[in-house]
């Protein structure tokens, strides 16, 4: 059995990493998804799959930051 190398060459650990067949999503319906999130929750998505379910992906428009009212500073010169 071949042993996977770290990059200083010593083997890595046995049980590092994913397991074989193990998988990083799974299927949930709609309807539950809903249960946990709510209607207006945002849920993040990988773009190249919303892109081959044939939806144009539009970058953020940018957040623009209201200007902070300046603050004034009443004084008094004596002389």
């Amino acid at each position: 059995m071949n042993k996977t190398l770290n990059k200083d060459g010593t083997p890595r650990k046995t049980g590092s990493g994913r397991k074989k067949g193990a998988k990083s999503f799974v299927n949930i319906t709609l309807e539950e998804l809903q249960k946990f999130c709510g209607m207006a929750a945002s849920i993040p998505v990988s773009r190249v799959w919303l892109e081959q379910i044939a939806r144009v992906v539009e970058p953020a428009a940018p957040v623009e930051a209201e200007p902070e009212a300046e603050q004034k500073i009443t004084f008094t010169l004596h002389k």
